[in-house]
């Protein structure tokens, strides 16, 4: 029997920038929700913890904090040699 392929720790670069895509337009998706919503409603604050993880999450994936001063956080291009980092 053939062996199975390990798995790796990270994620290869194409799906880490296509996720941080998804996630900062998901995250653009919530915050234009949230506009219409009663700040003091408790669908606001869910989807308020909701941008809450996404920034954590985007964190972790890019492996880089968000700037919020820049545009798509500062988050994308990826360091060229991310996949490789350990």
């Amino acid at each position: 029997m053939g062996r199975r392929k390990s798995r790796y720790d990270r994620l290869f670069m194409r799906d880490a920038e296509a996720f941080v895509r998804d996630a900062l337009r998901l995250r653009d998706t919530v915050l234009s929700a949230q506009l219409h919503l009663k700040a003091n409603g408790p669908l606001f604050w869910q989807l308020g913890g909701l941008v809450d993880k996404l920034h954590e999450l985007l964190a972790t994936v890019a492996e880089k904090e968000p700037d919020f001063r820049m545009a798509g956080l500062g988050l994308l291009p990826l360091p060229e040699d991310y996949s490789t980092r350990k």
